[in-house]
């Protein structure tokens, strides 16, 4: 059986759970197109065949509504490895144990990173359309997981050539897939922590300190390095500034002279940007529907947009009212430009 049958199914079962599982097992159950090795002869059975084939509907069916999709997919974050591991160890002739345990992780491997490509995709098309575009994509999905499933199949040479050439993309795209992946599920988790504090009227932050309650102690400890010693931390803001490789994550200081944006670099230290409070001519403060924005322009026409939870609306409006309060003890300071402090339509 040539190697391309297993790492296509793998591959497919990162997109939809229990589709290719469910192909596999009627075309093992009814043909003799696909062997099923006797370890996983239980898959073929008559219980399995009817569970994997009302899983497959519900998982199609509940893909075409947004939110729920997205719901759906953080709860198959794991289940998603484990088909593609039930897939490859299925269809795999191992000569022993030990390789069929290695192909099962290559499997639950290949099926991992199909599902952080797909969820990357699917939560942007969220933020983007609003999740009107969903329902299109999953339609697309659907078909791509059918084509890919009997392509494994009936050309799994083919098929064996798409997974290295997914193999190789996903490489070179896999720290911004990551960095993208992170972003969508905190901002979707800022935006229904923001939501709840709308329905539980829970109350706007009176002061930018209690945005330090945030933040460990650890690392709040390690952020007031970055102050100078005549400066106090006022609140610390955590968001993402874009760039090449996908949004980064970063701390905005707040403090009585200055910004402070504090990025982590791995394995190297912080990169830390000051933007003192005398450089910014305009601050503006946007709410869209699924997070908040802080842009910021210096005197040196050096500009930063920093992307914040929704959940941190209030502490962005209060670090862009603590610039506009300093101009008052500038010595000659033009007045701040920008909107002012209500948020501004997205």
């Amino acid at each position: 059986m040539t190697i391309g049958l297993p790492w296509g199914l793998a591959l497919a079962s990162g997109v939809n759970t229990y589709l290719p599982l469910f192909l596999m097992a009627l075309f093992a159950r009814f043909s003799h197109l696909v062997q099923v090795s006797p370890r996983f002869q239980w898959l073929i059975s008559d219980q399995a065949l009817v569970i994997l084939g009302l899983l497959a509907a519900g998982e199609i069916l509940a893909q075409k509504f947004p939110a729920l999709d997205n719901v759906w997919d953080f709860l198959h974050t794991l289940l998603r490895p484990i088909a593609g591991a039930l897939a490859a160890g299925a269809t795999l002739s191992p000569d022993g144990t030990f390789e069929e345990v290695l192909g099962m992780l290559a499997g639950g491997t290949l099926a991992a990173a199909a599902h952080s490509a797909k969820s990357s995709v699917r939560l942007l098309s969220t933020s983007k359309t609003l999740g009107l575009g969903n329902p299109l994509l999953s339609l697309v999905e659907d078909i791509s997981v059918v084509a890919g499933t009997l392509a494994a199949i009936y050309a799994p040479w083919v098929m064996l050539v798409v997974v290295i050439f997914f193999a190789l993309v996903f490489t070179l795209l896999a720290p911004w897939l990551v960095r993208t992946l992170l972003y969508d599920l905190r901002i979707l988790a800022g935006w229904f922590a923001w939501l709840w504090g709308k329905a539980t009227r829970a109350p706007r932050p009176s002061g930018l300190h209690e945005s330090l309650l945030d933040v460990h102690p650890g690392q709040l400890r390690a952020l007031a390095r970055q102050l100078q010693p005549d400066e106090e931390l006022l609140g610390v803001l955590s968001g993402w500034k874009r760039s090449r490789w996908g949004p980064r994550r970063a701390r905005l200081l707040v403090t009585t002279h200055r910004w402070l944006l504090v990025q982590r670099r791995w394995l190297r230290r912080p990169a830390v940007r000051p933007y003192p409070y005398r450089d910014v001519v305009m601050v503006r403060h946007r709410d869209t529907l699924l997070l908040t924005k802080l842009d910021v322009l210096t005197r040196q026409n050096e500009s930063l947009t920093l992307h914040l939870p929704k959940s941190q609306s209030g502490f962005a409006a209060l670090a862009g009212q603590r610039v506009r309060e300093v101009p008052t003890s500038r010595q000659g300071a033009e007045p701040l430009a920008g909107a002012s402090l209500a948020s501004a339509a997205p």
